[in-house]
C-alpha cells in the first residue's frame, strides 16, 4: 500500500514505497509545497519526480498504475494523469504552464518520451502499446525560420492519439499530429500530421496510410472472435 497523497514541503523528499515488490522499490520526489503528486491509488513507482520551483502542478497516478522512470515539471498548473492500470516506462517532460499530459487507463509503454512544450497538450487513449525508443512532442524545440519574413516556419501543436492503438518500435510522433483509434502505427515511422479514419495502419516517413479496415490484438492467435476483438470498447 503506497503512502497518503503527498503535497511535498521540502526539496529532496523520498517517497518510499511501503510494498516488498523487488521491481520498483522507491521514487524519489523533488518538489516546492504547493504542488499535489498523488500516489496513494498506484500499485508501483520507480526513478524520480522533479517539479523545482514550479507550482500549481498536479501530477495523479490512478488506481493499479505502474511508473518506472522520470517526470519533470518546469512550470506552473500542468497536469499529468496516468490512469487506472497504466503501465508507463519512460520520460516525461513538460515545461510551460497550463498544460497537459494524459493517458488512459489500460495503456502501457516499454520506452517512451514525452515532450509538453509551447502551450500544447498530450492526450493518450485507452488501451494503447507502445513499444521502445517511442519520442511523443508538442515541439522541435527550435525555430526554422523563414529568412526573408522572419516568420517562424514550425509552430508547435499538440498531439492526439486515440483508443487502443499499437504504436510500433523507433516511432515519431511529432507536433500537431492525430492518430486515429483502433490504429496500428508501423515501426521507425514518422507521424507529423492528423489522420481521422480508425482501423488503419500508418507507416512511412512521413506515414501515409497503407491498409484499412483492421484491428490489432495483445496475442498471437491465428483467429479471434468479434468479442475478443472488441473488448477494449468495454472494459
Amino acid at each position: 500500500m503506497w503512502l497518503k497523497r503527498i503535497k511535498a514541503k521540502v526539496l529532496g523528499f523520498f517517497a518510499v514505497s511501503k510494498s516488498e515488490s523487488p521491481l520498483v522499490p522507491q521514487i524519489k520526489i523533488i518538489a516546492g509545497p504547493k504542488n499535489d503528486i498523488q500516489l496513494e491509488l498506484a500499485s508501483a513507482l520507480a526513478g524520480s519526480i522533479k517539479i523545482g520551483k514550479g507550482r500549481g502542478n498536479v501530477i495523479r497516478f490512478g488506481e493499479g498504475s505502474r511508473f518506472s522512470g522520470s517526470i519533470q515539471i518546469v512550470g506552473n498548473r500542468n497536469l499529468i494523469d496516468f490512469g487506472a492500470h497504466t503501465h508507463i516506462k519512460g520520460r516525461i517532460l513538460v515545461k510551460g504552464n497550463k498544460q497537459r499530459v494524459m493517458i488512459g487507463d489500460h495503456t502501457s509503454s516499454v520506452d517512451v518520451r514525452i515532450l509538453s512544450s509551447e502551450k500544447c497538450d498530450i492526450i493518450i487513449g485507452r488501451h494503447c502499446m507502445f513499444s521502445r525508443k517511442i519520442e511523443i512532442r508538442t515541439t522541435d524545440a527550435h525555430s526554422i525560420v523563414d529568412r526573408e519574413t522572419g516568420r517562424r516556419l514550425n509552430g508547435a501543436g499538440s498531439v492526439t492519439i486515440g483508443d487502443h492503438v499499437w504504436v510500433g518500435l523507433g516511432v515519431v510522433i511529432s507536433k500537431g499530429a492525430n492518430i486515429p483509434t483502433d490504429s496500428v502505427v508501423g515501426a521507425m515511422s514518422f507521424v507529423n500530421r492528423s489522420f481521422d479514419e480508425p482501423g488503419v495502419v500508418l507507416a512511412g516517413a512521413p506515414a501515409k496510410v497503407v491498409r484499412r479496415g483492421i484491428t490489432w490484438n495483445r496475442g498471437k492467435k491465428k483467429r479471434y472472435t468479434r468479442e475478443q476483438l472488441d473488448f477494449w470498447k468495454v472494459s
